[in-house]
């Protein structure tokens, strides 16, 4: 009997600085520059209130980010984009030309929302470890 349950589906969430240091990756965040890195608790309540709304589980803050996990259908629902596997045990956000991204498009959130996320990414499966040994 095949599992009726929806496939629940995790990214990271990271947010805009409160103190206006560019979070493009131009500047490297490290224990001693995390502060000019860190949203502000107002962003922080705003954007995990939407999106909790939206219908997805909030993980805790950690530095400039934080999880949100909820059905592959709830993600492609808020953020208008499909979602395909990228055959490693991650998923993958389609865009228009077939394309995958491990960054999901923002352009179905409010702007007042969209404005406060530096981006919102699932994860690519580690690339380690020895392959092709025999026991």
């Amino acid at each position: 009997m095949p599992d009726s349950k929806p496939q629940i589906v995790s990214a990271q969430v990271v947010l805009q600085p409160a103190r206006g240091q560019a979070a493009d990756g131009s500047a490297a965040i490290t224990a001693e520059t995390i502060n000019e890195f860190l949203p502000a608790e107002s962003t922080v309540a705003q954007v995990t209130a939407a999106l909790r709304a939206a219908g997805f589980q909030i993980g805790p803050v950690v530095g400039t980010s934080f999880a949100i996990s909820a059905p592959g259908a709830t993600f492609e629902q808020v953020f208008k984009a499909r979602l395909r596997g990228d055959g490693h045990g991650g998923m993958l956000a389609v865009a228009p030309d077939g394309s995958g991204s491990y960054e999901l498009p923002l352009n179905g959130l409010p702007d007042a929302i969209r404005r406060q996320i530096v981006a919102i990414t699932f994860t690519a499966p580690p690339d380690f470890g020895p392959s092709g040994l025999a026991f």
